[in-house]
This record gives C-alpha cells, sequence and structure tokens, in this order.
C-alpha cells in the first residue's frame, strides 16, 4: 500500500466536496456534511425542489438549516499554515500539492501561495492575487517601514535621554545656588541676633540689679514654687520610668494635680511674673521691627464668614444674605479665611485681637493648603497653628498638645515667622510671654500664608 502523505489527507479533508478548495466559512447542514457558506447557499438556491438535498450523501431536509462549524474553521487554518511549511521545505520545488503547478502567485485574502490554476478556482477567483516576487516586495517595504519607525522612536528616547540629563543638571545648579542663598541668609540672622543678644544682656545686667533689692518675701516664694516645680519634675521623671501600662493608667490624674497646683504641661512655657520688665519691651521691639502689614482675602473666606470693607476684621455671620460666588480658592466646609500677601522670606510677625468668641484658632498656612472639604489643621497639612475652643488651649501639632496659660487668657496674640530658621512662635502680646513654638519645618520654596479659623459667635481683628 502506498505512504499516505499527511499533510496532503489533512488538505483533502479541509477542501469544500463542491469547489475543491479549502473550505471558506464552513458549515454543517442537516445529514452532518460540511460545506462553504457560499457553496452550499448557492446549490439550493438552484434547485426547484421543495426540499433541500445534501449534495454528498442526497439526504433531504425541508427547511434550509445549516449552523457555522467554527472546529473546522481552526483546522483550516492549520491546513493552510501546514500548506506553508510544505513550501518552506521544498524549497525551490514549490509547486501546488493539488494541480503541481508552480506556485507564483500569493492570495491576498487567504494569505496563501497559490498556482495559475487555484486563481481560477471558486475559492480565489474573487480575491486580490499578487505574483509572488510582488508580494516579496511589498512585505519587505512594510517591514522596512516599520524599521524606520522603530530607529526614529530610538532617536526620539535618545533625545529625551540627553534632555532629562540636562535638566537635572540645571535643577542641580539652582539647588547649589538656593543653598548659597541660605548660607548667606543664615550669616545675617546670626550677626542680628548678636547685637540682639548683646542689647539685652545689658538690659539683663540691670534686671539683675532691680532683682537683688526685692523684699525677703517676695524671694521666699521663689524659693516655694522652686521647690515645688522640683517636686513636680521629680514625679514626672519617676513616672517615665515606670512601665507603659502604668504610665497610661493615672496619666490624666496626674495632668489635672499639676493643673490645680499651678504647675505646667509640656510647652516649654514657664510662669510669668506680674508686669513687663524691660527685657519685655525689648523682646516686644524686636519683634515688631519684623512686623508685616496683613489684609484678609475675600475670595479665600468661607462663606459664614463676613470680611471689613478694609479687610483687617472678620466675623461669623450665619444670616442669610446675597449669595457668594464659588471660588477655586474659598474654603467650602472649614470656616477658614487666609491673608492676601504670601509671606515669602525672612522674619516677620503680626498680631491678631479676639474681639468675642472662645473658639478659633490663627497661624499661617501654605498657598497650597486644602481649601474643599473638612481641613485638618496640623503640620502635615501645611498648617501651623494654635487654637481655643470651649476654654481649652492647644497647639495644632499632630496630635495636638493642650496648653495651659498660668497668667490667663491672651488678649492679643503674636505670630512670629521665621523662614530661614523654619520656625513658627505664637506670644502673648500683653504679657510678652511666650505661649508656643513648633519644632523647626521645611517649608521649602511656597510662599505662607496668615490663617484665621472662626467658631459660632467668633470676632477677630488684625491688630494695627
Amino acid at each position: 500500500m502506498a505512504t499516505t502523505n499527511p499533510t496532503q489527507t489533512l488538505r483533502e479533508e479541509a477542501s469544500c466536496p463542491l469547489c475543491q478548495s479549502l473550505f471558506q466559512d464552513p458549515v454543517s447542514i442537516h445529514c452532518g456534511h460540511n460545506f462553504c457558506l457560499s457553496c452550499i447557499s448557492r446549490r439550493w438556491e438552484e434547485e426547484t425542489k421543495e426540499n433541500f438535498t445534501c449534495p454528498r450523501c442526497h439526504q433531504t431536509a425541508p427547511t434550509r438549516n445549516f449552523r457555522p462549524n467554527r472546529e473546522l474553521a481552526k483546522v483550516i487554518e492549520v491546513a493552510k499554515r501546514l500548506s506553508l511549511q510544505v513550501v518552506a521545505k521544498e524549497g525551490e520545488k514549490r509547486v501546488c500539492w493539488k494541480h503541481q503547478e508552480v506556485l507564483k502567485l500569493f492570495c491576498q485574502v487567504d494569505q496563501t501561495l497559490i498556482c495559475v490554476v487555484c486563481r481560477e478556482s471558486q475559492a480565489h477567483k474573487v480575491h486580490g492575487v499578487v505574483p509572488v516576487e510582488e508580494a516579496v516586495e511589498e512585505e519587505k517595504e512594510k517591514l522596512q517601514a516599520h524599521l524606520k519607525i522603530l530607529k526614529e522612536k530610538k532617536e526620539k528616547l535618545l533625545e529625551l535621554k540627553g534632555a532629562e540629563e540636562g535638566k537635572n543638571l540645571e535643577l542641580l545648579e539652582r539647588v547649589e545656588l538656593e543653598r548659597q542663598k541660605v548660607v548667606g541668609e543664615a550669616q545675617k540672622l546670626h550677626q542680628l541676633l548678636e547685637e540682639q543678644e548683646s542689647l539685652l544682656l545689658g538690659r539683663l545686667a540691670k534686671l539683675d540689679q532691680e532683682i537683688l533689692r526685692r523684699k525677703e518675701k517676695k524671694v521666699q516664694e521663689l524659693l516655694e514654687g522652686i521647690s515645688s516645680l522640683e517636686q513636680q519634675i521629680q514625679e514626672l521623671e519617676e513616672k517615665c520610668q515606670q512601665p507603659a501600662w502604668e504610665l497610661l493608667q493615672d496619666s490624666r490624674n496626674i495632668w489635672r494635680r499639676l493643673e490645680k497646683d499651678g504647675g505646667q504641661k509640656a510647652t516649654g512655657v514657664g510662669q510669668e511674673p506680674p508686669g513687663l520688665p524691660e527685657e519685655k519691651v525689648a523682646l516686644r521691639e524686636v519683634l515688631r521691627r519684623h512686623r508685616v502689614d496683613v489684609t484678609l482675602d475675600p475670595d479665600t473666606a468661607h462663606p459664614h464668614l463676613l470680611l471689613s470693607q478694609d479687610g483687617k476684621g472678620v466675623r461669623w455671620d450665619p444670616q442669610a444674605r446675597p449669595p457668594i460666588p464659588d471660588h477655586p480658592k474659598r474654603f467650602d466646609s472649614s470656616r477658614c479665611v487666609l491673608g492676601l500677601q504670601a509671606l515669602l522670606g525672612g522674619r516677620c510677625y503680626w498680631e491678631v485681637e479676639v474681639v468675642t468668641g472662645t473658639a478659633w484658632a490663627v497661624g499661617l498656612a501654605k498657598e497650597s493648603v486644602k481649601r474643599k472639604g473638612k481641613v485638618k489643621m496640623n503640620p502635615r497639612e501645611g498648617i501651623w497653628a494654635l487654637g481655643r475652643c470651649g476654654g481649652h488651649w492647644q497647639a495644632l501639632t499632630c496630635p495636638p498638645v493642650p496648653l495651659v496659660l498660668p497668667w490667663g487668657d491672651p488678649k492679643v496674640v503674636g505670630v512670629e515667622l521665621d523662614r530661614g530658621g523654619g520656625r513658627v512662635a505664637f506670644w502673648d502680646v500683653g504679657k510678652m510671654a511666650a505661649i508656643f513654638s513648633f519644632p523647626p519645618a521645611a517649608f521649602g520654596g511656597e510662599g505662607l500664608l496668615p490663617l484665621l479659623c472662626l467658631g459660632r459667635g467668633c470676632e477677630v481683628t488684625l491688630a494695627p
């Protein structure tokens, strides 16, 4: 028995009985035989009988019924690829297995090599066909065009790489210039501090003489106060050495006892003596030397905040009035308002007087601070502020730090910004006493804006 060529057998099984070519859109009819969709449709249209007959087994059916054979369609794709592989292996023998003619043509629809006889068959008659050499040249042109595109993309990426390296070099140079600028500003600040130190030390020397003339009773009161503080310090040091559960268990009682005794929590602020000594007057003069004129920006004010005509005052006003137009800079949830001018460099100082109200906050915010939705007031969100709520003072750190002011509530609060040192501090202007100072922060090149936040029934004025 002659050896059967598997590829040829597969080709025969994958061919339509009507057109003798590979199936095109194969479908199965009522008896299970397969045909090209166009071939069986054309055959049945030519029949005049009422029933539909299978061209192979002649079995009839009363209705025209066929379904797509997707599995056979996949087999056809395999047969096409095998035909191409056989052609590649045969090399120069490129002949049609069916007609034994040289495969000189290329079917653009089926993407396969065909002979001149296949070209006239029903399977390829309506397809676009070109000579093999022309098809090869066309394919090479496509590949060369795509290769050109890839090379152009590579050149662009190399250009971008060079530009990025140049940009980074420029940024590094700018950073170095900024570093030199910071060093220069720091040297100026050191010189200013040395001058102020000399002035204050001279006045403190005079104060030493005044202290020596105090009455014995006053000295005794101070000694008793020192003794009380030493006891509290010792108690806190012992408390810090306790295990975590013991430390937390009684911490609230300790704070209450310290407040009751006139002590102070860890805010870095001491009790102020009555009056305003000479060194306090000097300190006030130093701060006010850096005073800036602050005006509030109406475009940032929450709709329930009403600004004065000169932009120096603001109060809580929930009464109905003409709708305020929305603005990208306006706070829509937190009752805040920002200053109009950004504080960009050096030292700056400004004062706020609280006319009425017990719920408010004052401080500084970055220009990029969040305006829409609820705003968290802490340095992580770009806000350095101090506030009062329900009779309690607190620094709005993360978490907030409670404050105790033994000398009473300040009527005017001073806000000091030292960009060079990265420091924001708050002062009781009446007593010229330090309230709180935030740890050094990196503000970067972004400007800082004065910030006010008001609760119900509160009114605040920028001190002249």
